[in-house]
């Protein structure tokens, strides 16, 4: 979703339509969801908000007490786990090198033609079972990143005032170990930080770090945007976060997610940026920061193009994992859809502001 010719950042901003119109085109662009899958996104928002209460809640309690009194508060747990946190266990069902019993579980999804509600529920049952019993390591670590995602943004954005380069230094620092934490939210950013970090092999080390140096390419992209620097490539140095955002979801899972995976978590995180940008372009304007929609490069049709291609993206993801019979490529396709319009709802009434 790149371009390759230069594109400047300050050009004529293009005349939008109100924000209730940009509302009502976005809502047509991904059309209507199908209730009969809902169990699996409950499902996995279940999960993922018991491993927030389990893992993130004390670190809260330990480093920034203060936050569960903040608005903040409702928008932390909301991007954790019912944004972030769900992607990797979405491309769990699909990818090729699945975990073993989850292979087992969509297999038998796979071959039986069952309704929509009734995989659904087996789904639930499955992820209950995954959930407590199996694969703890993984479901630690993803609630954890997820979680310094969402805190890492808010901290950089809202709790320092420093000048751009002075956030990108102690920011880097605070990575690196050689800053000391001089707040709630930067304290519980290296907590978090360190907390996913532990306990990793050599091999998971690895991936680790580089999502690490994702993290630290994306503060320098945010430094940059601040300064007001051009991009060459006309995204308002947007890429660094979401390619940071999807290799720090894809570590705790790297034995299993291979370069499909990616492609197609890459491609969401991006429309998840799109669809924000697009929502909230008069609040960005006002704040004179520029965004790919005031220039004018992301427009209706470049949404509708990427809305489209990721959900060629998940079925293709699951064909890669020899699973391709219509009742299954509908059921990961239809539950994607119903998490999206939640979180397309969850925008535009505020929950993510």
């Amino acid at each position: 979703m790149t371009a390759n010719t230069h594109v400047s950042e300050q050009p004529s901003v293009p005349v939008l339509p109100s924000r209730a119109e940009r509302v009502a085109q976005l809502r047509q662009i991904m059309g209507h969801s199908d209730a009969r899958y809902q169990p699996l996104p409950r499902a996995i928002r279940r999960l993922v908000n018991r491993h927030y209460d389990r893992y993130v809640v004390p670190l809260i309690q330990a480093c920034w007490p203060e936050l569960p009194s903040q608005p903040f508060a409702r928008k932390a747990r909301f991007l954790a786990a019912d944004l972030y946190a769900s992607a990797p266990y979405t491309a769990l069902f699909c990818a090729a090198n699945r975990p073993w019993l989850i292979r087992i579980i969509t297999r038998l999804a796979h071959a039986l033609p069952w309704s929509p509600r009734l995989l659904g529920w087996s789904a639930r049952i499955a992820l209950a079972l995954l959930g407590r019993f199996a694969y703890a390591r993984a479901h630690r670590r993803i609630i954890l990143v997820a979680a310094f995602i969402a805190i890492i943004d808010y901290t950089f954005d809202h709790a320092m005032t420093q000048a751009p380069e002075e956030r990108g230094r102690i920011l880097t620092g605070l990575l690196d170990g050689t800053v000391a934490p001089q707040s709630g939210p930067l304290r519980l950013t290296r907590a978090l930080q360190l907390a996913m970090s532990h306990g990793l092999s050599p091999a998971e080390a690895r991936p680790f770090h580089a999502a690490m140096d994702q993290v630290k390419a994306w503060i320098a992209a945010e430094v940059a945007a601040m300064r007001g620097d051009q991009d060459a490539c006309g995204l308002a140095h947007r890429m660094a976060g979401v390619e940071g955002t999807i290799d720090g979801l894809l570590f705790p899972i790297h034995p299993y997610a291979g370069d499909a995976a990616r492609r197609w978590m890459v491609d969401c995180s991006l429309y998840i940026q799109m669809m924000d940008d697009w929502i909230d372009a008069d609040l960005d304007a006002a704040s004179q920061r520029s965004t790919p929609v005031l220039t004018g490069h992301w427009t209706p049709a470049t949404l509708t193009t990427l809305w489209q291609q990721t959900l060629q993206g998940i079925e293709d993801l699951a064909r890669s994992g020899h699973l391709h019979r219509p009742h299954y490529l509908a059921f990961v396709r239809e539950a994607y859809v119903l998490m999206l319009h939640e979180v397309m709802e969850a925008m535009i009434n505020g929950v993510a502001d």
